[in-house]
């Protein structure tokens, strides 16, 4: 199906569900020069910054966890396609047991919401403390989402469980209370530690406008995608693209080099 990418673990069947897409600009990799950028999107066959806005759904028997809702309609038809594949999967609203945000970003947490109300009325919610306390008092759809939510809100941390062999995975940095996910003995979702797989993976120390403490965030993407090589782990992340919605990491040179 397209937009769907499938990975089974030992405890789950993860699905990654495509949103939608865009090219980032240059401007929001600073440090990455016109000539480095262009010699590593070709080296991954690229002539634009191509990016995915993925969500989650991992399927546990009967009990459905979404983690990340797209961006519903905060960015046009660049995104809010998450509805229809969760159609196309039989899996409605009402469905969803669980959501789980990353962090909230609009392209995270926009889908969340419909007109302000709450488009999964059943689910409850969950996100690190420091994201709460990032965005709660900002005019954003991130406190949009708090407020609608509230009476459902849990606050989870590194190390807790939001599901059978499904832990939190603190990756502090893009933002605050920003997180991944451990699931099983070998995927993981790693959020936004990485927006550009063709930039980012052959030097971790290449940091993004959207981080809201580079240096934190930096720290978070060299210590996960050093245990995803060394473990060799499945990964998947906010921004994967395809084919490499699921992929691997090997060594090369001082960074990484994904393969599906």
């Amino acid at each position: 199906m397209d937009g769907v990418a499938r990975f089974r673990t030992d405890v789950a069947e993860v699905l990654c569900l495509t949103d939608g897409g865009t090219d980032f600009g240059a401007e929001v990799f600073p440090a990455v020069d016109a000539d480095t950028r262009a010699a590593r999107l070709a080296a991954a066959g690229d002539s634009t910054i191509r990016t995915q806005f993925n969500a989650f759904l991992i399927r546990q028997g009967g009990a459905l966890t979404l983690v990340d809702t797209g961006c519903g309609t905060l960015f046009g038809d660049k995104g809010g396609q998450l509805p229809a594949r969760l159609a196309a999967l039989g899996v409605a609203p009402a469905d969803i047991d669980t959501v789980v945000f990353t962090h909230l970003h609009g392209d995270h947490c926009g889908g969340a919401l419909a007109d302000g109300a709450p488009v999964f009325p059943k689910a409850r919610v969950m996100l690190h403390p420091a994201e709460q306390a990032h965005w709660q008092d900002r005019d954003a759809p991130a406190a949009r989402v708090i407020a609608a939510y509230a009476d459902r809100l849990q606050l989870v941390a590194d190390g807790q469980a939001i599901a059978d062999g499904v832990t939190v995975w603190d990756l502090p940095g893009h933002t605050p209370g920003h997180i991944g996910l451990r699931i099983g003995a070998g995927l993981v979702i790693v959020g936004d530690i990485f927006h550009s797989a063709a930039l980012q993976l052959p030097d971790p120390e290449v940091a993004t406008v959207y981080d809201v403490d580079a240096v934190a965030a930096t720290r978070s993407r060299k210590a996960a995608l050093a245990e995803i090589a060394a473990r060799a782990l499945v990964f998947t992340g906010g921004h994967s693209v395809a084919p490499l919605s699921f992929a691997r990491l090997v060594g090369d040179g001082a960074g990484y080099r994904a393969i599906p």
